[in-house]
């Protein structure tokens, strides 16, 4: 009996290693083919679990932008587009660390934050006019730096300078990459805008130790940005679902109709570690978004995926971040709930569906 259950194991581990497909290589860098990647259906391993504390004055939504430091979190609602908050790593609250507004302390507005050891510097853009605002630990203003580049998303680099992503905002934007120096001044462009297309506000940036790395709408590849340099990184290869070339000759709103009918996919989120890669790619054909979430072994090369629908309510349908070397997911209250026991772990935190939501912590 110890003998064939011994048999039967070897043969599923055999069987799961043999499925798992390595990445192909294109021109000596990894090329990721969706189609062809493996797909899991066993859920997360959550490792750990961060209720976020509730209060009246910290109620927030479900379009969150969360960001890390070494005893916070900070969360900044998207649709209120009110204030940063401020949690510690127990999700305890600790108050709005900036507001928006016009009184006393108070910004303009928020596109991006960063925060930083002396606080957290801030990306803000109102017409015409883009400025770094730099804050101490208490949220107070320490200095404005106003730059030459209209960015909506930003990530520092080392030697005082900031690499920012104004997405392809023409005319405002004629690169969709430039690095900026700590006067404000544009030293270095990458990606030029040769066609006007809707821009998007999205968070291009995952800052790793002194690398940062980068991917934007539109576009299957990520790099890894330099002061001096703009490095491909992945490459991926979307299959049918890759956008045409003649979109970008197209109305704007003639080439999404067209996008919509055969179906697209694009990078939105990506993040590293030493040893992994983390990948969202969203498919949308005929309006239903689907989240293929892909995870790459840079030491065998192998990767897989899970696919998410975006209207299945799931708890991991919202990644915000690698954290301690694992993947941190916001999920709502009620979407936790859903949860089933044996995908917790013991003593998990008792929520109410009306609490604001959740850090998950999974293995990935």
């Amino acid at each position: 009996m110890e003998a064939r259950f011994l048999l039967q194991c070897i043969l599923w581990i055999s069987l799961l290693v043999a499925c798992n497909k390595a990445a192909e290589v294109k021109e000596g860098l990894p090329l990721i083919e969706l189609e062809k990647t493996t797909q899991i259906n066993s859920p997360y391993k959550i490792e750990r679990i961060t209720p976020l504390e509730t209060d009246t004055a910290n109620l927030i939504g479900d379009h969150l932008t969360v960001k890390f430091s070494e005893n916070s979190f900070f969360i900044y609602d998207e649709s209120a587009r009110d204030a940063v908050h401020q949690f510690d790593l127990d999700g305890k609250y600790l108050g709005k660390f900036v507001e928006i507004g016009e009184g006393p302390g108070m910004l303009r507005g928020i596109n991006d934050f960063i925060p930083t050891p002396e606080g957290m510097d801030i990306l803000s853009v109102k017409g015409d006019q883009a400025e770094i605002i730099r804050l101490d630990k208490e949220g107070q203003q320490l200095e404005t730096i106003s730059i030459d580049y209209m960015g909506t998303s930003f990530a520092p680099l080392p030697g005082d300078q900031y690499v920012a992503s104004g997405s392809y905002n023409l005319p405002f934007v004629k690169n969709r990459l430039a690095v900026i120096n700590g006067k404000g001044e544009t030293i270095n462009e990458w990606l030029p805008n040769t066609h006007e297309i809707l821009p998007f506000g999205e968070k291009n940036f995952f800052p790793l130790g002194e690398q940062v790395f980068f991917h934007e709408i539109y576009n299957p590849n990520t790099y890894m940005v330099q002061a001096d340099s703009l490095l491909l990184r992945y490459q991926f290869d979307f299959g049918k679902y890759s956008i045409p070339e003649r979109f970008f000759e197209m109305d704007w709103m003639a080439g999404f109709e067209m996008l919509n009918q055969q179906g697209f996919a694009t990078v939105s989120q990506y993040w590293e570690n030493e040893d992994k890669a983390f990948f969202e790619v969203a498919v949308q054909v005929n309006g239903e978004l689907n989240k293929h979430q892909v995870i790459l072994e840079k030491a065998s090369g192998e990767v897989s995926k899970r696919i998410i629908s975006a209207t299945a309510l799931s708890a991991f349908s919202s990644p915000v971040g690698l954290m301690d070397d694992l993947l941190v997911f916001i999920a709502q209250a009620p979407d936790y709930l859903r949860l089933n026991a044996d995908q917790l772990p013991e003593n998990s935190p008792k929520i109410q569906e009306g609490d604001n939501p959740v850090l998950l912590f999974v293995k990935f």
